[in-house]
């Protein structure tokens, strides 16, 4: 997998931060003696305990206000809001065969994956929704696994799924049952029961045969043991890959279902593409970021990855953002709600939280504010929330208009890998209480 090289100031954040200089991927290297990962010994079904509650929920901050006036009336749309009691949550883990012929479905899940997340989020009630990520190869390739884990913070997940290239594969059978244990018994699963817990395993090639503590049959059973329902998703027409995936679906309650090799999924362009796609490249240079430089250069990184996302990615993370950040609100308030990425690795976004100025040390000033007075500083920080207040409004009103003309002109593929998905999703979530 071809990596793009970092600027110094995100690999310093990046290191300062605790994280890899590279990406997020916990990496399963090619197998060595001293380097093969076993099971953890103490590895056992889990017993339902008491109801976890989301802890990285991402922030929405409170909006900066035009005017006392506005405030007023908006607090006061929400004091009349119907109040939403706790969020149905739902984790979902997409475990990837990511070898040189699976090329064309994953360039099409990193479009689409924002597409799923919005369509998720717009179950009722609104559920608290989690992703994670595991990419498998085989013994012999760059890699054996890398994994992104569970989080509700969809701009970072979808950065790791930008990074991962389609590369090595070529003797057929991959190391399904690597990819598939590492979901099962590495990722941090709620231990709710009534928790929607779901995999998709996505692939075109049979499970090889490796080491007999990551059989695919072995980690098929431990997921029904955990209540992980796993749906299985060939690409192309194997029938050994077939016959593999029926397994591992009929015995976790899963779902089995085929689609085209290239996964089916399609870009679709719209008359609003090109002024989403410029009016979004603004919104995301409208950003103020306080805290250690560090910290600073991180989500300013951010929020720029989201400047080279395709007009169909754009429309769908605001749907996403709008629908995952205004549970609870009016329908105007919610309206409202930003879609700028979440602050991170301890930095402050200014111009969703003003009040934070004044707890800023000097040093940790945007250099668009240091060496101005105070009022200054609050004038230049209210200026600019205004105006991505103002680009907001816009981008989210082209985005809703791109969805109503695709409503209309191009219909759901009913056989692609996104609508398969959700499918599932569909039926799944209504045993936790949710419906769309």
């Amino acid at each position: 997998m071809n990596l793009k090289p970092l600027s110094r100031a995100v690999l310093t954040a990046a290191l300062a931060t605790g994280l890899s200089a590279t990406s997020a991927w916990a990496v399963t290297p090619v197998r060595t003696p001293s380097s093969t990962q076993k099971p953890a010994a103490s590895e056992k079904p889990f017993v339902k305990g008491a109801p976890t509650k989301p802890t990285d929920t991402p922030a929405t901050g409170p909006q900066t206000p035009t005017g006392q006036g506005t405030q007023a009336q908006a607090q006061g749309q929400d004091a009349q809001a119907q109040p939403q009691g706790p969020r149905p949550e739902i984790e979902v883990a997409f475990v990837l065969d990511t070898t040189g012929s699976m090329g064309g479905l994953l360039e099409g899940a990193k479009q689409k994956i924002f597409s799923i997340a919005s369509r998720i989020a717009k179950g009722k009630p609104t559920p608290h929704l989690k992703v994670a990520l595991v990419a498998y190869r085989d013994q012999g390739d760059a890699y054996v696994t890398k994994r992104f884990d569970l989080s509700d913070d969809m701009d970072s997940m979808f950065a790791e799924l930008r990074k991962l290239e389609a590369n090595g594969g070529g003797d057929f059978p991959e190391h399904v049952g690597r990819g598939l244990g590492e979901a099962v018994s590495l990722l941090k699963w709620s231990q709710d029961r009534e928790v929607m817990k779901v995999i998709f395993l996505v692939g075109d090639a049979p499970p090889a045969q490796r080491e007999a503590a990551w059989d695919f049959k072995l980690w098929s059973k431990r997921a029904k043991e955990r209540h992980i329902v796993v749906n299985t998703v060939r690409c192309g027409a194997d029938p050994t890959t077939e016959e593999s995936w029926r397994y591992v679906a009929k015995l976790t309650d899963g779902t089995f279902d085929s689609i085209d090799a290239a996964g089916g999924m399609v870009a679709v362009a719209t008359p609003f593409d090109a002024e989403l796609s410029r009016v979004n490249a603004e919104l995301a240079s409208k950003t103020l970021y306080g805290g250690r430089a560090e910290a600073q250069a991180v989500n300013r990184a951010r929020a720029e990855a989201t400047k080279g996302m395709a007009a169909e990615a754009v429309a769908d993370r605001i749907s996403f953002m709008k629908e995952s950040r205004g549970v609870g609100k009016s329908a105007a308030s919610a309206g409202a709600v930003s879609s700028a990425p979440a602050a991170v690795a301890g930095g402050v976004d200014l111009l969703e939280k003003p009040a934070a100025l004044a707890t800023l040390k000097d040093d940790e000033l945007p250099q668009e504010l240091k060496g101005l007075k105070k009022e200054a500083q609050a004038a230049k920080v209210k200026q600019l929330a205004d105006e991505r207040k103002v680009l907001e409004e816009k981008v989210a009103k082209l985005a809703t208009e791109r969805d109503q003309w695709l409503t209309k002109n191009a219909p759901t593929k009913e056989d692609a890998f996104d609508a398969n998905v959700m499918k599932s999703v569909k039926t799944q979530a209504a045993k936790f209480g949710v419906t769309y």
